[in-house]
């Protein structure tokens, strides 16, 4: 069955508690005379991103966005309307967009000072699931990779106080930016006046294509996505158990399920340490365990997500994310000790940096990649900023894809979570089901085993 997720884990807003109230809209605007062309050359995977937008027409209407929704409160109007104001005012890359043209994108950007907010009081209403669709469909029909805004705001306001929705295109935000914003905007409405010093994701795309064209232009870099794709027949690897889906489009449904406790996760972080790798590692090697166990698999064989922001730009709000193959040797009775020195080792070879985003591997590679069952990492507890608290949640828009499997595990001082998108089908909901089962028994037996007097420090 399709659930709902906790702290900071993606679900679909459809599959998420809403609160019954007032609902109020929150939509940027600015005078089409204040725009001016900006110079600056894009990142790599949102010019992909714009471009495949466009080539897909405008009558495709297939929404593709993110969010998070959080509370704040009591805040009244004109104190949450300061709030969203001055939090897109200081990240210029929101206040920014790319036109894409016959043979590149052209960027536009506005001054702070032309931002504001258009306010629409929606009404009161007595059911969540009401307000719920109400919010889907504006996201659905304000946030979008071509045009202007590329985020936008709902409240809903009960006696518990106010509840803000933010969506986003997620070609200008990642999943760090997303967990960064709730605190950013409960500073905004404590009156915290936040400097954004440093560089921003605008000034990110010049940078990146240098960098990228300087990298060895030698056969190692490809041979690691070449050796991928032949394990699966020249395509991105596939989830290791059936799902029930033609490659067609087809409805993606959400589940979530709490691995680890805090303290198990902790005892987890310390047996992956003394296994020579990280926690990202030692769920990695959880899922390539459970593959063996579920599906015989010999190998877990995933493109992996990670978060590739440099330092200068640990800070800025913006898309940061470099896929990576990441292949994990794990024949049936085998041990976490040896299986986490794989992914250790796997993950080393692959770190994240400049000429691992989308775009950039396909031309690489001199074809079109499509990942098919993907793995991220993110650490919640290392976002900058004020940490998320219990309530925060990520979102994301119905998705409608091919036979894909989309895997995120959250790090939270709450513990390990995991949550999944999946082809909304009965067999596809009975083996990632059987799969996260067994990561789960997998992860539960590492911390149980590895049970100490001493506290354990946070990896």
């Amino acid at each position: 069955m399709c659930r709902a997720g906790e702290i900071l884990e993606f679900t679909e807003l459809g599959d998420s508690a809403v609160p019954a109230g007032r609902l109020v809209f929150w939509t940027p605007s600015a005078p089409a005379s204040a725009w001016a062309d900006d110079p600056r050359a894009p990142a790599l995977v949102h010019e992909h991103h714009v471009r495949a937008a466009a080539a897909r027409g405008p009558r495709h209407v297939d929404p593709a966005w993110v969010g998070v929704s959080f509370g704040v409160g009591r805040a009244g109007p004109d104190r949450v309307a300061s709030a969203f104001s001055a939090w897109l005012r200081g990240y210029e890359h929101l206040r920014s967009k790319l036109v894409p043209a016959p043979d590149r994108c052209v960027r536009r950007t506005l001054p702070a000072s032309a931002v504001t907010l258009r306010r629409q009081d929606v009404g009161v209403f007595a059911d969540g699931a009401s307000v719920r669709r109400q919010i889907e469909a504006f996201f659905d029909r304000s946030v979008s990779p071509l045009g202007w805004p590329q985020v936008a705001f709902a409240t809903v306001e009960d006696a518990a106080g106010v509840t803000v929705f933010a969506g986003a295109d997620h070609g200008v935000v990642d999943g760090y930016t997303l967990a960064m914003i709730p605190g950013q905007i409960r500073g905004r409405l404590a009156g915290r006046a936040e400097d954004v010093p440093g560089p921003t994701f605008l000034d990110f795309g010049a940078e990146e294509r240098s960098l990228a064209h300087r990298l060895p232009a030698g056969p190692e870099r490809a041979d690691h996505w070449r050796t991928l794709l032949r394990g699966a027949h020249g395509q991105t690897p596939a989830f290791p158990l059936p799902l029930g889906a033609a490659e067609a489009p087809h409805t993606q449904c959400s589940t979530y399920r709490r691995l680890l406790d805090g303290p198990a996760a902790a005892r987890f972080a310390d047996a992956s340490r003394a296994g020579g790798g990280t926690t990202a590692a030692g769920l990695l090697a959880c899922l390539a365990l459970a593959a063996a166990e579920v599906a015989g698999e010999r190998h877990l064989s995933v493109v992996n997500l990670a978060n590739t922001r440099p330092d200068r730009w640990r800070t800025a709000p913006g898309w940061f994310v470099g896929l990576h193959p990441v292949r994990i040797p794990a024949a049936a009775g085998a041990g976490f000790a040896d299986t986490i020195a794989f992914a250790a080792a796997e993950l080393r070879r692959h770190r994240p940096g400049p000429g691992s985003s989308l775009p950039h591997i396909s031309r690489m590679l001199r074809r079109e990649i499509h990942p098919r069952f993907v793995v991220s990492y993110l650490d919640v507890r290392r976002v900058p900023g004020a940490p998320p608290q219990q309530e925060d949640v990520m979102l994301r828009s119905r998705i409608h894809g091919p036979a894909e499997v989309y895997v995120w595990l959250t790090r939270s001082d709450r513990g390990v979570h995991l949550s999944a998108r999946f082809p909304d089908t009965a067999v596809a909901r009975a083996n990632v089901g059987r799969f996260v089962v067994a990561a789960a028994h997998a992860a539960a037996r590492v911390a149980d085993g590895h049970r100490a007097d001493a506290v354990p420090m946070p990896a």
